[in-house]
């Protein structure tokens, strides 16, 4: 008996391949030395439907035509009665665990299909065994069959396909799968032992010198998978299951995630048969399935079978629906199937987890905001977060955090609504109370009166928490608005005023102070009213980019804050009136603002707001080419903000600083003294990159590299270009990217002709 084959009765036959007929046929005509022409026209059949049986496109052939066949070729009588019995079946009759073809319409993962090749050229014993973890519906078996396809010839010696019904209510037995894959590898019914440990042991030793393939799918446990590796020898496994099998030893770990926004829109076309529709509605319905493969498929084949439904049709019901999953499915449930499925496997716990985790607003969260929810400290949290990681309904996202997909999201919320309607609200209130109360003490160490002295994290921790979760702080921060906590709101706007200046190249500030100068407005408090509308002032004109909205809005703020008597926001309101019409090219106006605005701050005994004007008026001045003017009043700022008995709080000290020292380096260099400029840029790059303030380190970077190249250093200043290049594409501005780019070419071209 060789290792690839077995015999019984008369028939000789390849174990593992579900000995199909057109393979039979196949066979038979090589062994007779024909092609498949020579055949056609002995037999009286045409090359194209002989072409057919043996790609098994037809599966049970009218019996004259398949006798007419067998009549030319003659096979023993063993095997002719083994094609005839195939043919009559229309599948394998003999091999219990035959090998599935892959979808027509596979598409994507080659990153995982390569990688796969490259174990296979690099295997050596023991087996290896690759598991495909990932999430309901995320393509994990299409992958393996794919794979078993393409890896055909690698393995001659049999490819068996077993289902572990991982997610059924009773999962295979690994006595039940040995079984079938005994009878598979050529073993007599009567020769399998009853014993679990012997069957493996003869599983393994007929496995230790064939170049076999199994496709071990849906797995439930370890305990179920490890009787069923196979040790030595050059086989290969490949492994699909929800749960992360953790406490499996020596495989390969393949987690699949969504599919990329280019491999979503092919599978659509392929299986939706679109090839008309604009490709924006086709991107945008494979956003709406969250770019999981069996969402995208079910989609794509309610627009193959109902010709009425179109892809704008869909997009739309997908855009208003709450359960997205139930909208995809349509009047099918195999989306909410297979998500139903791992949900029921979870424990109680496990399932008021993942429902209550639908109430997170953002892409991705911490344990804290699990305890929160969950009523329950963080280590706790932690281990629940674990177990549904586990049941692949929740990813990790490094280094400490963990994410929903969207469509579990929407599964998770439609249990959260059927089984606990009545505790929603409260969860809900409780997580925004807890990250905008996290968001205000985050921000305080960036205020002027530092950090609340019970908190023992220091500025860096509050920057990056304030970064991570800005995705859930703003959804909060919004509700909190909706439902009318004003007072939160405000809060909130007050601790970010001074981050704001770190991060000014988001988006969000517009949104952030608006809410705030509306929820002000709300509580009657002009005074707060004229604060929150010179924060809305500023975002407008520097991150809008809209000096009108926020000259209009300045305005505002200075009749609130004369209604009110606030003094020191008249000054405000002022300086950021000024800041506007400097945009707006309007600097005589903006001049005469700022000295009024001085002279309020300056008898408001406000010592920032003072510091702000001065340096503001250097601006004015400079804009207005008196820079000689400008360059005094930076100094003079300098010296304000260097002098230990000047009263003003560490943060806007060191910010100012920062920012005075570049228009210092800008002054010299507008006068062409380039060796002080050096000086002053420098110490405004080591400034800014301290405070974090990224954009003015990006201007500091971009005047440094030219004030060296003016000295006469062009290997220092591409460095710092070189460094510019890399911050300003970390902010996503592509202008300064190219300006940074452009002076770097010039360089380099200039350092190749000297």
């Amino acid at each position: 008996m060789t290792p690839s084959t077995w015999y019984g009765g008369e028939g000789r036959v390849r174990a593992g391949e579900g000995t199909s007929l057109g393979r039979l046929l196949r066979h038979h005509r090589a062994a007779a030395g024909l092609t498949i022409e020579e055949l056609a026209d002995r037999s009286g059949v045409s090359s194209r439907a002989l072409s057919n049986l043996e790609r098994d496109l037809v599966r049970r052939p009218q019996r004259r035509t398949l006798t007419a066949v067998l009549d030319v070729l003659a096979p023993p009588a063993g095997d002719r009665a083994l094609i005839e019995e195939t043919a009559r079946a229309g599948r394998p009759p003999l091999g219990p665990c035959p090998m599935p073809a892959p979808p027509a319409d596979f598409t994507g993962r080659a990153e995982s299909l390569g990688r796969l090749g490259e174990l296979v050229e690099s295997a050596e014993p023991p087996a290896v065994v690759a598991v495909l973890t990932g999430q309901p519906g995320v393509g994990k078996t299409a992958l393996a069959l794919r794979a078993a396809h393409d890896l055909t010839e690698r393995y001659p010696d049999g490819r068996f396909f077993v289902d572990l019904r991982g997610t059924h209510q009773h999962p295979a037995s690994a006595g039940e799968v040995l079984q079938r894959l005994l009878l598979a590898l050529g073993l007599s019914e009567s020769r399998i032992p009853a014993d679990v440990d012997e069957r493996a042991r003869i599983y393994r030793g007929l496995l230790r010198h064939r170049r076999a393939l199994l496709v071990l799918d849906n797995a439930a446990s370890e305990e179920q998978v490890r009787p069923l590796l196979p040790g030595d020898g050059p086989a290969l496994v490949l492994l699909t299951c929800r749960r992360w099998l953790s406490g499996l030893e020596a495989v390969h770990w393949l987690p699949q995630e969504p599919l990329s926004p280019a491999e979503s829109t092919a599978l659509l076309r392929a299986v939706g048969r679109v090839e008309d529709v604009a490709p924006e509605r086709i991107t945008a319905l494979a956003t709406h399935c969250g770019h999981l493969p069996l969402a995208l498929r079910i989609a794509g084949q309610r627009l193959r079978d109902d010709p009425a439904l179109t892809v704008a049709d869909l997009n739309a019901r997908l855009a208003q629906a709450r359960n997205r999953v139930a909208a995809i499915d349509g009047d099918n449930s195999g989306l909410s199937a297979a998500l139903a499925l791992s949900y029921r496997w979870l424990s109680v716990t496990g399932r008021t987890t993942l429902r209550r985790l639908a109430l997170i607003p953002g892409p991705d969260f911490t344990a804290d905001a699990a305890a929160v929810l969950c009523g329950v400290d963080v280590t706790e949290a932690e281990d629940r977060l674990d177990g549904l990681v586990e049941s692949g309904l929740l990813g990790l996202r490094p280094p400490d955090r963990y994410g929903l997909h969207d469509l579990v999201r929407d599964f998770a919320m439609t249990c959260l609504e059927r089984d606990e309607p009545s505790a929603a609200p409260a969860l809900r209130e409780s997580l925004v109370t807890w990250l905008l109360e996290a968001t205000v003490r985050a921000g305080r160490h960036f205020e002027p009166g530092g950090p609340a002295p019970d908190d023992e994290s220091d500025a860096d921790q509050a920057r990056d928490w304030l970064d991570a979760e800005r995705e859930n702080w703003l959804p909060a921060l919004r509700i909190a608005a909706e439902t009318g906590r004003d007072d939160l709101v405000v809060a909130v706007s007050d601790a970010l005023h001074w981050f704001s200046d770190q991060r000014i190249y988001l988006d969000i500030w517009p949104e952030v102070f608006r809410l705030a100068a509306e929820a002000a407005t709300r509580t009657g408090d002009l005074a707060r009213q004229a604060t929150h509308l010179n924060y809305l002032s500023w975002a407008q004109t520097l991150c809008l980019n809209d000096a009108s909205a926020g000259l209009a809005t300045a305005r505002a703020a200075l009749r609130s804050a004369r209604r009110a008597g606030d003094r020191a926001q008249q000054g405000w309101a002022l300086l950021y009136a000024a800041s506007a019409q400097l945009r707006l090219r309007e600097f005589d106006a903006a001049l005469r603002l700022l000295r009024r605005g001085s002279g309020v701050l300056s008898a408001a005994g406000d010592h920032e707001g003072t510091v702000q004007a001065v340096s503001m008026t250097g601006i004015a001045l400079r804009a207005l080419g008196r820079t000689p003017d400008a360059l005094r009043a930076h100094r003079r700022t300098l010296r304000l903000l260097r002098d230990a008995e000047f009263p003003i709080a560490a943060v806007p000290r060191a910010y100012s600083d920062a920012i005075t020292c570049r228009w210092i380096g800008s002054n010299l260099a507008d006068l062409g003294r380039w060796d002080e400029a050096v000086g002053a840029l420098r110490e405004a790059v080591t400034g800014s990159r301290a405070c974090g303030l990224r954009t003015q380190e990006l201007a500091a970077l971009i005047g440094l590299a030219e004030a060296l190249r003016r000295t006469g250093r062009a290997a220092e200043a591409g460095e710092y270009l070189a460094a510019a290049v890399e911050l300003a594409d970390s902010l996503g501005d592509a202008e300064s990217v190219a300006r940074a780019r452009a002076a770097l070419a010039e360089l380099n071209s200039g350092a190749v002709s000297g």
